[in-house]
């Protein structure tokens, strides 16, 4: 660890909506020689908002954050590799109970420094964040065992995309045109997501079952399954 004061120690924001978890994260933090500051609030926006009015030699450089679900997870997970391409490291501190978001942090779109489950010890976030500090990536055993407990079938990228917009309710046709591909390949490719589900003892051969299928496995958004459209 670095010692405290040394111009090595670093900024840390614990972003939790929990006001309690909020406090004792930072308060935690707080302890590692290595982190000279910890400022803490209740939503991604919150943290941008203070950025935006203040000098960029004063961000953080690192970020403790339990993502939000549901409506405000596109926000956040947007915020979040905004804040990577910036160079602000990033470390995940979540219960994981939503696949969605499991999905969303584990995809190459979304890229993170660490994982920290909230059932893990306090010594994890410590220790997950002082091999993040140094430059390492961590994730914690129970982090991984919640990501590896995947129940979907292994989609390619443009399987799951397809999976994602058409069983939210796009026609085909739609689907396909957001994808950049012909109708007939987007047809191939649902044809090919069948036969997987198929293969798992799990099958979704209409659109309705489709839809279930992707919510169950964290494809679709729960927070948007209400809305979808037969």
């Amino acid at each position: 660890m670095l010692p405290r004061g040394t111009e090595q120690a670093r900024r840390v924001a614990v972003v939790e909506p929990h006001v309690l978890q909020r406090y004792r994260a930072a308060e935690l933090l707080g302890t590692l020689p290595a982190v000279r500051s910890v400022g803490s609030f209740a939503s991604v926006a919150e943290l941008v908002a203070q950025m935006r009015g203040a000098e960029r030699s004063a961000w953080p450089h690192l970020l403790v954050v339990d993502p939000a679900v549901g409506s405000g997870a596109e926000y956040d997970l947007a915020a979040i590799a905004a804040f990577r391409a910036a160079g602000m490291r990033v470390v995940i501190l979540s219960a994981l109970e939503s696949r969605h978001l499991i999905r969303r942090i584990t995809s190459a779109g979304v890229d993170v420094d660490g994982i920290v489950s909230k059932q893990d010890p306090e010594s994890e976030l410590l220790r997950a964040v002082v091999r993040v500090l140094a430059g390492s990536a961590a994730i914690t055993a129970r982090a991984q065992a919640v990501i590896d407990a995947d129940p979907a079938p292994k989609l390619s990228g443009q399987e799951a995309r397809l999976l994602e917009l058409y069983a939210a309710g796009r026609p085909l046709a739609s689907v396909a045109d957001r994808l950049g591909v012909r109708e007939d390949t987007a047809r191939k490719y649902l044809k090919r997501i069948k036969l997987k589900y198929d293969a798992q003892g799990r099958p979704a051969r209409s659109k309705l079952e489709l839809a279930w299928r992707a919510r169950e496995d964290g494809f679709l958004d729960p927070a948007a399954f209400g809305s979808v459209a037969f």
